[in-house]
């Protein structure tokens, strides 16, 4: 672990970062990729993804080392990546290089009537025997397919302890050990699960062997319904810079501290504020390895037997059905519906998809929502995302919608215009082709109205309008979404 770079202080990059990055570039070493967040179609062609060629320009350009966070196929189910991933995420490690790759302690696929479906969201796996060996093969896997160094994250989990489960740290440890990998410690997750009923911060650390943390997250978050959750959403708070203070003194192998907030946080935060995060970051940091004790052994528990009942693909199957809106009805369905963190949870899978499926038909959904009202228009969503699995690419999910709203014929003036022109412009912005949308209305006042979030006029005489949308190249910048999602993990 000793042969890894030591890196320093820094933070998770997103589109929008560029101008904080180059004003404050002496309280930052190293910058975090989420690989995935820059994907945005398929390339047949050499079977990966495409991803967004001006970010991949400007990290490379960006004279700081670059780490990558994997926020697309956890290592903590057991559904595999397919091989567009890895052929995406080892063509993008070509170009910048990433020190090592680190990906998360969850799952976020699960099996139903033989078709993997993506639950849109980060979920806790079952922490068993067979849940250790699950993960322990995919860390293996992963390493083989990216042959770079590797590190799980430690997640955050809004569920209670079951009775008689390994206990969070223990889980992480014994999965570290099993596969002889890093960690990544993302301290405000392991806050978060403490604040909301679980293993303690205190107990979790007396499991952990120190000589794996090669990474430390730091965060913050906000509360929703008695529960506090990891929304990344400014400067971290004294309790967990106690902590960051605490744990970095004893970790001999630590090589980056990263700081974690969303893009919308970013824009609404004052930029004092995260610059003051990152400097009580570097004073903190100049204290690693300073208290690290070379005898201590972590905690075992070897005597105790965990409960190992529930299969891992019937928990997948079970929690994944669960936080969609559907019941199993099964046992382990009907134990789990009692943990109110299964409601917290479905609340952020549709604040989330609700979110991203706004940002992508902003006048589309405006124009129904502004027609039918809010009651209406959130049944009209319900229906949709009950009858909708989440998807990757974010232009899969306007499809879908787009499919949604032909198939149900609203009869709402202009709709249907409106979003083939978003999904046409969609579609220019991926593959460069102009297109054009023939309108039977003149589209500049009605849009001209949806984007001061008005309802256009009706107009009385009919119009053929013919609307060209031409790819024009834009400089990077961070668009953000109507309503912003509650949570990022």
């Amino acid at each position: 672990m000793n042969n890894l770079d030591e890196l320093g202080v820094g933070l998770i990059y997103f589109q929008g970062f560029e101008d904080f990055l180059a004003l404050h570039s002496s309280l930052i070493d190293v910058v975090e990729i989420e690989p995935q967040t820059f994907w945005y179609d398929k390339n047949d062609e050499c079977n990966a993804f495409k991803y967004n060629p001006e970010v991949t320009d400007f990290l490379r350009s960006y004279d700081r080392p670059k780490l990558f966070h994997g926020v697309g196929y956890p290592i903590g189910g057991t559904f595999l990546p397919p091989p567009e991933h890895f052929n995406t995420l080892r063509q993008q490690a070509a170009e910048l290089n990433p020190k090592w790759v680190s990906e998360h302690l969850s799952f976020n696929f699960f099996k139903e009537d033989c078709r993997d479906v993506n639950a849109g969201f980060l979920l806790p796996p079952i922490q068993s025997a067979e849940g250790i060996k699950t993960a322990v093969a995919n860390i293996q896997n992963y390493r083989a397919q990216m042959n770079r160094p590797f590190a799980f994250e430690t997640g955050v989990n809004y569920l209670q302890p079951r009775r008689n489960e390994i206990p969070d740290g223990l889980f992480v440890n014994r999965i570290a050990e099993a596969a002889d990998c890093h960690i990544l410690l993302d301290l405000h997750n392991i806050l978060t699960n403490q604040r909301n009923g679980r293993q303690s911060v205190k107990e979790f650390l007396e499991y952990l062997d120190y000589e794996r943390v090669i990474e430390l997250h730091v965060a913050s978050g906000i509360y929703y319904k008695d529960y506090y959750l990891d929304a990344h959403s400014g400067a971290s708070d004294d309790e967990l810079m106690g902590i960051l203070e605490y744990v970095v003194g004893k970790l001999p192998n630590l090589k980056a501290l990263m700081f974690e907030i969303t893009p919308d946080y970013f824009m609404k935060v004052p930029e004092a504020e995260i610059r003051g995060q990152l400097v009580k970051m570097r004073r903190i940091w100049d204290k690693k390895g300073s208290h690290y004790k070379s005898w201590r052994v972590p905690l075992r528990s070897r005597d105790h037997v965990f409960d190992d009942s529930i299969p891992v693909k019937e928990w997948e199957h079970t929690v994944g059905n669960l936080i969609l809106g559907k019941n199993p009805e099964t046992p382990l369905a009907d134990e789990l519906l009692k943990d109110k963190g299964i409601a917290i949870v479905k609340d952020l899978v549709f604040n989330f998809r609700g979110s991203l499926l706004i940002s992508m038909l902003k006048l589309t959904t405006r124009l129904l929502r502004l027609s039918v009202g809010e009651e209406i228009f959130n049944i009209y969503i319900n229906d949709f995302f009950n009858n909708a699995f989440p998807e990757l690419l974010p232009v899969v999910l306007a499809e879908q919608f787009s499919a949604y709203i032909i198939a149900n014929d609203f009869n709402v003036p202009y709709l249907e215009k409106i979003m083939e022109y978003e999904l046409a412009s969609i579609h220019t912005a991926i593959d460069q082709q102009n297109r054009n949308v023939v309108f039977d209305f003149d589209p500049a006042p009605v849009i001209a109205a949806l984007e001061k979030a008005q309802l256009p006029a009706e107009q009385l005489t009919d119009k053929k309008i013919a609307l060209q949308v031409v790819f024009e190249q834009q400089g990077l910048q961070s668009e953000l979404p109507e309503f912003v999602p509650v949570v990022h993990n």
